[in-house]
């Protein structure tokens, strides 16, 4: 087959569509794969991520469509007016008759098929390749370098992803303090209004010494960070569209987890973590002890973690994507 990818906007380690365009050949080399070609009138499947060539189309040639998230069919008012009434209608249209859509999750899956009437049957559910692709552990001197860089406890918990009130940050401090677990708490991603208030919250609390700040660290440190901790806690809301892309990242470092029970984090982790009400400060806080200290509890968990990364693997996303395309 010739395969025909979209050429979204540029990632750090080049456009998504040249990234999938690697994996797919190293792992299903018997077919073509064709990027950056505007034409694409050669193409026997197309695979787009923003919209359908007019010269596919015109072929009726068939065509897969990647929904990454709903943001544009959720908060239409974020984008720029002249072009939004055009882009949404232009948009539900090339999703509408896409041969197959894919997404990332079951959640998104439902909307879809609800909100625009599109055939669940036709809907599939897909890991993005945006996460990092598995790493080997690191020496214990970049490890060490890591906790010297950042002045890192000897024992944390890990809380990566959007600092937003949503993802209850503020829930994990008082859960520590109820439970009076002697750990620090470590906190990465961007500096936000709510980023602030959790600092003041920590000093109001007498917690300040114990929780750190990690104003978006450098990406090559965070396989490190996965290591260094003693515990993953990612328990945002179940409305918020949170990524799973942290979680697949704990699996794959075998780190015991915290989540918050939603569809979402369940289709991610399995049963390869705890799951509790993000709002319960008691769930959270049994939850963290249990963790944290149970070491049989932990062990088993590190092997489920092993078990569960497999699915995530970059020959597990290729296999799933040719079996789509071969479908059609």
């Amino acid at each position: 087959m010739k395969i025909g990818l979209d050429t979204p906007a540029a990632s750090p380690a080049g456009t998504y569509s040249q990234h999938l365009a690697k994996i797919l050949k190293r792992h299903a080399p018997e077919h073509e794969y064709i990027v950056e070609d505007k034409s694409y009138k050669t193409v026997d499947i197309y695979h787009g991520f923003r919209s359908v060539p007019f010269s596919v189309r015109r072929r009726n040639v068939p065509s897969v469509m990647t929904v990454a998230n709903l943001n544009l069919l959720r908060y239409p008012h974020l984008f720029p007016l002249p072009q939004r009434p055009f882009v949404l209608w232009y948009y539900r249209r090339t999703l509408r008759t896409a041969s197959r859509v894919i997404t990332v999750n079951t959640p998104a899956r439902d909307y879809l098929a609800e909100e625009l009437s599109i055939d669940r049957r036709k809907i599939e559910v897909v890991m993005p390749l945006a996460a990092l692709a598995p790493q080997p552990d690191p020496p214990k001197a970049k490890l060490e370098a890591v906790r010297h860089k950042y002045a890192l406890p000897e024992h944390f918990i890990l809380m990566l992803g959007t600092v937003e009130e949503r993802h209850n940050h503020h829930a994990v401090f008082e859960a520590v303090l109820a439970a009076e677990l002697p750990v620090g708490i470590v906190v990465c991603g961007r500096r936000t209004a709510y980023s602030d208030r959790l600092l003041a919250l920590a000093r109001s609390r007498h917690i300040a010494t114990r929780v750190d700040f990690l104003y978006e660290p450098a990406r090559e440190d965070l396989p490190a960070l996965f290591r260094l901790a003693r515990a993953f806690v990612y328990v945002p809301d179940a409305q918020v569209e949170a990524s799973i892309i942290p979680v697949v990242e704990a699996l794959r470092c075998e780190l015991p987890m915290v989540l918050s029970n939603t569809p979402t984090n369940r289709e991610a982790a399995g049963d390869a973590a705890l799951y509790v009400r993000p709002h319960s400060v008691g769930e959270l806080a049994a939850a963290l002890e249990h963790t944290l200290f149970d070491e049989d509890y932990r062990s088993t968990m590190r092997a489920r973690c092993r078990r569960r990364a497999e699915l995530f693997s970059e020959f597990a996303v290729a296999r799933r994507l040719m079996d789509i395309y071969s479908s059609l």
